[in-house]
């Protein structure tokens, strides 16, 4: 073995490849799945050579890496070997992406440097892209249809690419691209009306521009007054505290939340009960009859509930205490709003409001102000890049149902006289939890719609406080 290679590269190659059946590899642009044995290894002068079906790699000196599912080398002639794995699928997948993305625009612009950003969670992937055409500089986001990806969020990792670029390369920024599929394109259209900006949108696969059509009205959908009163009729039959809120979801089920996880619902079409908690504990699906044993369910379930569900839990670590935590603090705002703000009304305020735009959203809150200004109240818990612009998208669904008197026809705030106003956006955040980047997408809002950032304290479990609050 020649002496400028490490032994342990070599060693550790040979391990790797006989630890699973089969294999990818990637080379460049290039990749091959091949199975245990079907390879070549050859010594060169420098390293060790691994040759398959076509595809070479290069392990040289110390350029090496090895994880659990992964073997990696650098250099020129650069390779990557990838077990099975969900994780190594995905990364394929979005490099496959990445390729083809940037044999795609290559015919219109030069592509100067593409990279991904991923989602807090690492469901998701977006890819950005630095571009150059006649003397202007470019930048661009792209996302495929597999990613889980909001407009809002498309969006906002532009605005923040196009900002870190112009800071890190002392160079302006022409204008911003959007290469996603259609579906997206439809959302993001309507976002870019209430933005200043110069962004263009074409649509994947074939980076057609993309032309929003004629707008049509979509009003906020509400289940009829039948189901709403009999969604009455059952909160005064049960003697829950006013922690327990009724949330009526899908149009058709009533929902029974405490701190906002569901422990009993009802659908209002087959007159059952199911119980959330107890089917997940047994993974099947419980339906009962109503009558006296879903009350008594119902009562059992909520009086368990409220053992784990408290603020000051002893055990913060238990699911029931950690799951739907926007939905709990969206249930102490409904609570009592003027929390937040006291010109707020105390009631009514709406929850989870399902609208219908291109697909369906759901908007965290809708409330209206002493004088009958409508409030748009957009719940983040966690660090959120696209919290402003998750706002802004609801905040024109309510804008749009109030144009068309909407609110009136579903019998929203009845007996309220709506004021004509846009609507007021609250973007309600632990200030821990606060992006460094939102006023910075902020300064794209057209001047007339008006944000607020609503900063709380992080203990909000144990009572809300606002510790911030300014405008946008």
């Amino acid at each position: 073995m020649p002496p400028d290679i490490k032994g342990e590269a070599v060693d550790e190659l040979l391990q790797f490849l006989s630890e699973a059946p089969e294999f990818v590899c990637v080379a460049g642009r290039r990749f091959q799945r091949f199975a245990r044995g079907d390879f070549r290894l050859q010594r060169f002068s420098g390293g060790l050579e691994f040759q398959c079906r076509g595809l070479h790699g290069r392990v040289e000196g110390s350029r090496w890496r090895r994880s659990t599912h992964r073997f990696s080398s650098s250099g020129r002639a650069g390779m990557v070997l990838l077990k099975p794995s969900r994780k190594n699928e995905l990364w394929l997948r979005r490099q496959r992406f990445r390729w083809g993305c940037e044999d795609l625009v290559r015919g219109r612009w030069k592509v100067v440097r593409t990279s991904f950003v991923l989602s807090r969670d690492g469901n998701s992937a977006i890819l950005r892209m630095v571009l150059y055409k006649h003397g202007s500089w470019i930048v661009a986001v792209a996302a495929g249809a597999e990613e889980e990806v909001h407009a809002e969020a498309v969006l906002s990792q532009l605005f923040v690419h196009w900002r870190k670029f112009e800071l890190s390369s002392a160079r302006q920024v022409e204008e911003g691209l959007l290469f996603i599929p259609r579906e997206l394109a439809e959302m993001a259209a309507p976002l870019l009306r209430e933005l200043r900006s110069a962004v263009k949108i074409y649509c994947l696969p074939d980076l057609r521009r993309f032309l929003p059509g004629e707008e049509a009205s979509f009003p906020l959908l509400w289940p009829s007054p039948a189901v709403r009163a009999e969604m009455e009729a059952l909160q005064g039959s049960f003697a829950f505290s006013p922690e327990v809120l009724a949330v009526i979801r899908n149009g058709r089920e009533c929902s029974f939340e405490y701190l906002g996880i569901p422990f009993a619902v009802y659908q209002t079409g087959s007159a059952e009960w199911r119980f959330p908690l107890r089917e997940q504990e047994t993974a099947s699906r419980i339906c009962v009859p109503g009558g006296e044993d879903a009350a008594r369910m119902a009562r059992e379930e909520y009086q368990r509930i409220r053992e784990i569900r408290r603020p000051h839990a002893r055990v913060h670590s238990d699911v029931l205490f950690q799951r739907c935590s926007e939905r709990w603090l969206e249930s102490l705002i409904v609570r009592d709003p003027k929390l937040l703000d006291r010109d707020l009304k105390s009631s009514p305020v709406y929850a989870q409001v399902p609208a219908y735009v291109t697909r369906r959203r759901v908007i965290d809150l809708v409330a209206v102000t002493e004088s009958g200004r409508l409030v748009v109240i957009e719940v983040k818990v966690l660090k959120e890049l696209d919290l402003l612009y998750q706002g802004l998208a609801y905040w024109g669904i309510v804008r749009e149902a109030q144009q068309h008197n909407a609110f009136q026809q579903n019998g929203y705030f009845t007996g309220i006289r709506l004021s004509s106003e846009p609507p007021l956006l609250y973007c309600v955040t632990p200030l821990l939890a606060l992006h460094a980047e939102i006023r910075h997408l902020a300064s794209r809002l057209r001047p007339e719609i008006e944000a607020y950032l609503i900063g709380i304290n992080n203990q909000w479990r144990g009572g809300l406080k606002v510790l911030r609050k300014e405008r946008l």
